[in-house]
C-alpha cells in the first residue's frame, strides 16, 4: 500500500481500495476489446487505410495483448505486481503517443502491436489479482461494471470529438485515459496473499491439477469470444448493409455501453447466488439469440434494441466464465489464461469473419457466431461438471 503496509495480507488485499485499483487496471484491456468498432471507424475515416487495413490494426493490437497475457501469466506469482503494472502502463502510453504521430501504415501497425503488449501486461496482472480475492465472481462483476463505465465515457468523448477526423483524436483520448489509470498504482497490491491451507476436499482440488476441466473451460471461453469477434467489430457494417445510417450506429454503440453497465451491476449483485451454470446458460443462449436478431435488423429502432442486448449478455457472461476458472485454480493462472482467450478470440473472430463474408451477406457469419456460443456453453458445462467430480473425496 501507499503507506508501506504489507500488501500481501489477506485482509488488506480484499479491502475496497485494493479491489478498486485492480478493477481500474482491467479497464485498458476492456477498452481495447470493446471499442474495436469505433477505432476501426476512425482508421477508415482517414481515407488512407482500407477497411481490411483498419481491421488489421485492431487485430494487431489484440494479438500483442494476447501474447503479453500468455507470457506474463507464466511469471505472475513471482513478480512485483505493482511494478509490472507501472511498466505496462508506460509502454502502452508511449505506444499510444507514437501512434498519434505515426506516418504510414507499417509504423502504425508496429506501434499498435506494442500498445497491445503493454496493455496485456497490465490486464494480466489485474485479472490475476482479482482471481485471488475472496469473492472473485462479485469482484469481476465490479471490474466489468468499471470497464463498461470507462468504455461508455471514452466512446462518448470520441463521438463528441468525431470519429471521422482520423485516428489521432481517438487515440489521444485513449492516451489520456491511460495516464489517468496510473492514479491507481499506489493502491495496487504487490503480491497475492498465500493460498490458505485446504480445509476440506473441495478446497484441496482448487489447484492447477484440474487439467481437463481447465482445458474445457479455456475452450469454452475461446469459442464464446470467437463468436463475439465474428460479429461485434463489424456490427456497424452489418447495420449499414440494411440501410441504417452511421449516426444511428453510433447511438446504438453508446446505448450498448449502458447495457453492459447494467449487466455488470447485476452480476455484482447476484454473485454466485444461483451458482455458475445457470447464469452461464442465460448469458450464452441470450447472446446467441440476440446475434441472430441482427439478420432481421432492418430499421433504426431494432438496432437500438439489439446492440444493448448483445452487450448485456456478453458482459453478463464473462464474470461467470472467469469465476468458473478461478474456482478450478485458486492461484489465478487459469483465470488469466482464460482472459487471454478474450483478445485472441476477438482477433481470430475478425479474421474468420473476413474469410466468410461475401459482399453484404452477413447471415452465414452471424449464424456461425450463434452456434459458437452454444458450443462454448457446452464446453464450460462439461468442464465444471468434470471439475466437481474431481472435488469429491476419495473412498
Amino acid at each position: 500500500m501507499a503507506d508501506g503496509t504489507r500488501v500481501d495480507d489477506p485482509g488488506l488485499y480484499n479491502r475496497t481500495p485494493a479491489i478498486a485499483a485492480m478493477a481500474m487496471m482491467t479497464n485498458l484491456g476492456a477498452l481495447t476489446m470493446l471499442l474495436t468498432p469505433a477505432v476501426i471507424a476512425s482508421y477508415a475515416s482517414e481515407g488512407h487505410f482500407s477497411a481490411a487495413q483498419a481491421s488489421t490494426l485492431t487485430s494487431a493490437e489484440l494479438a500483442g495483448m494476447t501474447a503479453a497475457v500468455l507470457l506474463t501469466s507464466l511469471i505472475l506469482n513471482q513478480i512485483d505486481r505493482r511494478r509490472w503494472v507501472t511498466f505496462g502502463l508506460l509502454i502502452a502510453a508511449a505506444a499510444h503517443l507514437a501512434s498519434i504521430f505515426a506516418e504510414g501504415y507499417p509504423l502504425l501497425l508496429v506501434a499498435r502491436t506494442i500498445a497491445g503488449t503493454g496493455i496485456g501486461v497490465v490486464y494480466t496482472v489485474a485479472v490475476g489479482a482479482l482471481a485471488a480475492t475472496a469473492l472473485p465472481d462479485r469482484n469481476f462483476g465490479f471490474a466489468i461494471t468499471a470497464n463498461q463505465l470507462a468504455a461508455t465515457s471514452v466512446l462518448a468523448v470520441c463521438s463528441w470529438i468525431g470519429l471521422n477526423h482520423g485516428h489521432g483524436p481517438t487515440l489521444s483520448v485513449i492516451l489520456a485515459f491511460t495516464l489517468l489509470t496510473g492514479l491507481g498504482i499506489p493502491w495496487f497490491p504487490r503480491r497475492a496473499p498465500a493460498p490458505a491451507a485446504a480445509t476440506d476436499a473441495t478446497d484441496a482440488f482448487r489447484t492447477p491439477s484440474s487439467i481437463i476441466p481447465g482445458l474445457l473451460g479455456l475452450l469454452g471461453m475461446f469459442m464464446f469470444l470467437l463468436g463475439v469477434g465474428m460479429v461485434w467489430p463489424i456490427v456497424g457494417l452489418i447495420a449499414q448493409s440494411h440501410g441504417i445510417t452511421s449516426s444511428v450506429v453510433g447511438s446504438a454503440l453508446a446505448l450498448a455501453g449502458i447495457g453492459g453497465i447494467g449487466a455488470g451491476l447485476l452480476v455484482s449483485t447476484l454473485g454466485t447466488r444461483f451458482g455458475r451454470l445457470f447464469p452461464l446458460c442465460i448469458g450464452s443462449l441470450g447472446i446467441a439469440a440476440a446475434m441472430l436478431l441482427l439478420i432481421i435488423t432492418y430499421d433504426n429502432w431494432m438496432l437500438l434494441f439489439v446492440a444493448p442486448v448483445i452487450m448485456f449478455f456478453w458482459i453478463f457472461s464473462i464474470p461467470y466464465y472467469l469465476g468458473a476458472m478461478s474456482g478450478l485454480d485458486s492461484t489465478g493462472r487459469l483465470a488469466v489464461l482464460s482472459s487471454a482467450m478474450m483478445p485472441f478470440g476477438l482477433a481470430a473472430g475478425q479474421m474468420l469473419a473476413t474469410s466468410i463474408v461475401r459482399g453484404s451477406n452477413y447471415a452465414p457469419t452471424i449464424t456461425i457466431s450463434a452456434a459458437l456460443f452454444v458450443a462454448g456453453l457446452a464446453a464450460i458445462m462439461f468442464g465444471l461438471i468434470a471439475g466437481s467430480g474431481r472435488k469429491k473425496p476419495g473412498p
